[in-house]
């Protein structure tokens, strides 16, 4: 059975780094490369000579390279970049895994403007326990809809991460308030510094920690008055996230365009 081939963008970041090792040591998959911003100092390289990627491609500026030789192209960039890369991949009939977090709904509904060409998985978070996390919070928030259960999302990550809220958090905020048939922009409360008056029934509240080299940890919070239900996933390290997309990247190797999420992996029957 021939490899999937894969391509990787920001192939030197973190996440993309663990990604291309990961690739490389599947063996339903072929790394076929990956690219950076121009102004990276190792564009033109061997992967091999600038960092822990056994590979002697060379690391390119141009997304196109990569992007038409892949059948899939991973995305944990940024979302001005990824809108960029989802267009060439538009382009060249390549399908997109995107854990790119930080979009606005603008940028979100131009992504899914280009699942009408090819197949895109876009997801917050791509580890699978994080997923069902989701899907606990929609139903938990639902039973308890109609009580005095408050909410609040806490959640703390490595000292690096640029965004705050974290995607994850606002997507768990986001369940939260489907399953409560609220909108969760008008009853996110993301800034308590700001507000004067006590805390209004409906609110889902959110709270940020940065520090150390923590992968993730999300608490979701279902406080009433006499009890308190409590649900957390906690990440031990980057390798949930990579093997996650990596699923994401076999099981959208066999879909026909349009818009997917991890929920369409994790119910799939194959």
């Amino acid at each position: 059975m021939a490899r999937i081939k894969i391509a990787v963008a920001g192939c030197l970041g973190r996440m993309g780094q663990e990604l291309s090792k990961q690739i490389i040591k599947n063996n339903k998959l072929e790394f076929v490369g990956g690219f950076e911003h121009k102004k990276n100092k190792h564009i033109n390289k061997e992967f091999k000579k600038v960092s822990d990627i056994n590979s002697s491609k060379l690391i390119y500026s141009d997304p196109t390279i990569s992007i038409k030789s892949a059948k899939v192209l991973i995305d944990f960039t940024t979302p001005q970049s990824t809108l960029e890369n989802v267009k060439i991949a538009s382009q060249n009939n390549t399908a997109v895994i995107i854990g790119t977090t930080g979009m606005t709904d603008a940028q979100k509904k131009k992504v899914k403007s280009y699942a009408k060409k090819i197949p895109i998985l876009m997801s917050s978070n791509m580890s699978l326990g994080v997923n069902l996390l989701f899907n606990l919070v929609k139903q938990t928030a639902n039973a308890l809809k109609d009580t005095d259960y408050d909410i609040e999302i806490a959640e703390t990550h490595h000292k690096h991460k640029k965004d705050a809220p974290s995607g994850t958090a606002l997507s768990l905020g986001e369940f939260a308030a489907e399953g409560r048939k609220i909108s969760l922009n008008k009853s996110k409360i993301l800034d308590r510094t700001k507000k004067t008056k006590s805390r209004k029934k409906g609110d889902i509240g959110f709270s940020v920690t940065r520090g150390g080299e923590i992968a993730g940890e999300h608490t979701v919070s279902f406080i009433g008055g006499n009890d308190r239900v409590d649900l957390i996933h906690k990440a031990n390290n980057r390798s949930i996230f990579v093997k996650g997309a990596l699923d994401a990247a076999i099981f959208l190797s066999k879909k026909k365009s349009g818009f997917y999420t991890m929920n369409d992996l994790l119910f799939s029957n194959g």
